[in-house]
């Protein structure tokens, strides 16, 4: 990714970047995230909270601090939808969706990305 594109994207607000993430994961059909020995998580009032990315370039980027070892994992997007999501309510976690260094993450019910998700997708068929 062009490094200007990049500051561009992460410079967005929270809400925007959501909506790139949701965008841009139904347009490659991947998802991407962090993976040392388990994936990268974060804690939101007393909940987990799995840490997604739309680009491998942006999950690096926050591969810093409690985070440093992991490298970015593509993960299939039927998988997210089929498996993933399903089973991160079914855990009672939440995703973390696009956080950036230095900033916020859009913090969502697995069942709401879910939905957003297939919503884009059938704008695809």
């Amino acid at each position: 990714m062009h490094p200007e594109k990049f500051k561009q994207v992460a410079e967005l607000p929270t809400a925007d970047r959501h909506a790139y993430f949701v965008r841009k994961v139904a347009d490659t059909q991947e998802v991407w995230g962090l993976y040392h020995a388990g994936w990268a998580t974060a804690q939101v009032d007393g909940k987990v909270a799995i840490s997604l990315w739309p680009d491998a370039a942006f999950a690096q980027a926050c591969a810093s601090g409690d985070w440093m070892d992991f490298q970015p994992r593509a993960i299939a997007l039927d998988d997210v939808l089929t498996k993933w999501l399903p089973g991160m309510a079914g855990n009672d976690q939440l995703a973390f969706v696009f956080a950036v260094p230095q900033g916020s993450a859009s913090v969502v019910a697995p069942a709401d990305l879910l939905a957003d998700l297939r919503e884009e997708a059938r704008q695809y068929e």
